[in-house]
């Protein structure tokens, strides 16, 4: 599926002509509760939206549980909508994502959906995914995270590419600084694992290296709040997005999954938590633990690229740099200071990784590879 693409500041306006394009006489509105005030879309959206009937969702966890996803089912279930609207950061954009598809699907049970992407057969309503986030890039991927009993599940389908991706910077202007980071470091993860992933291609590089190159000059300012940074960082985002949205995440979202489902970081502060290690991990390896198919020359070629967007020689001093970048904007990278602190919280998260983003790390991460990185 093509998705349509608006990018850059008061692209939100292209809404009204996107609902006389669906002829959308009644909308379901999906957002966070708080943000979608203070971001700004409200008051932009109240305007368009004020002669069509709109239902707004927004009574579920940052990081959407089953019982959630029910919730929005239910909703779309018992009301006839024509179009849904997406407003908010990543798990605004995986619930109205994941609820849209799921609503249409009759025949099973809706945990066998997201057990089993391939049951899916319906497509769903028309939806609009407005960002007001610079981090997740959910609104150019197809695919949704859902908890069930904290274990994080993934489901994708190319039905849940949003049909409309409206970037509008302006709506990132008043997030906070401690989000900005999280996001922003999000972001920079994405790209970073896109490009080395397994099943990254000459696109989704392209993709991530644009994102690499636009979000290192300006991540600094935009955190501190400076509107040009922060549209930059939309604009990257984006493009970090459309790039896992080919290749997916590796190793260190893997790992980034049950930190925050058990320890409560923010999804991009957890990610960045470990991915600096990895800059080592994936260029100074055994031969035999290589996985990608194109070889080792192909992988140290990668990963002297990814030095080179970060003006260092090295895969230490690129570990280095990403540490202080996060310093810098005020990401603690000390992991005692965030709660895990036990060889029992060790455990809690290793045992529920995600294996399937692991193995589209370039080189095999072992148990004892993990526990390495938890021990540093």
């Amino acid at each position: 599926m093509n998705q349509k693409e608006f990018i850059g500041v008061g692209s939100i306006k292209i809404v009204k002509d996107i609902l006389e394009e669906n002829n959308a006489k009644r909308v379901l509105l999906v957002t966070a509760d708080r943000p979608y005030i203070t971001s700004g879309a409200k008051i932009k959206l109240d305007e368009i939206l004020k002669s069509i009937y709109t239902e707004r969702f927004y009574q579920f966890e940052v990081n959407p549980k089953l019982e959630d996803v029910f919730a929005g089912v239910e909703i779309l279930n018992n009301t006839k909508f024509d179009i849904i609207i997406a407003v908010g950061g990543g798990s605004v954009m995986d619930m109205a994502k994941m609820i849209n598809i799921l609503a249409v699907q009759k025949e099973r049970m809706l945990i066998d959906y997201i057990k089993n992407s391939n049951l899916i057969i319906e497509n769903g309503l028309p939806l609009v995914a407005i960002p007001t986030t610079t981090g997740t890039g959910s609104e150019a991927t197809h695919f949704s995270v859902v908890y069930v009993d904290n274990m994080k599940h993934s489901l994708a389908h190319h039905f849940m590419l949003p049909d409309y991706a409206v970037v509008d910077a302006e709506l990132s202007y008043n997030l906070p600084s401690n989000i900005a980071a999280a996001s922003g470091m999000d972001a920079l993860s994405q790209a970073i694992e896109s490009y080395w992933a397994v099943k990254s291609t000459d696109e989704s590089k392209k993709y991530a290296k644009k994102a690499v190159e636009l979000i290192i000059p300006v991540i600094e300012d935009a955190v501190s709040g400076n509107k040009y940074a922060r549209e930059v960082m939309s604009k990257a985002a984006h493009l970090a997005g459309k790039a896992i949205n080919i290749s997916t995440t590796t190793a260190p979202h893997a790992i980034s999954y049950p930190i925050t489902s058990c320890f409560g970081l923010q999804h991009g502060h957890a990610v960045s938590l470990t991915l600096g290690y990895f800059f080592e991990i994936n260029y100074y390896f055994k031969d035999s633990d290589v996985i990608d198919k194109r070889g080792v020359n192909y992988l140290k070629t990668t990963m002297e690229d990814l030095f080179l967007m970060f003006d260092v020689c090295s895969a230490t001093e690129c570990k280095n740099k990403w540490y202080g970048l996060m310093k810098t904007i005020g990401l603690n990278s000390n992991l005692g200071n965030i709660g895990i602190s036990t060889e029992q919280d060790v455990v809690k998260i290793t045992d529920n990784i995600n294996h399937q983003r692991l193995s589209n790390n370039p080189v095999r991460i072992s148990e004892k590879t993990l526990s390495a990185i938890f021990n540093k």
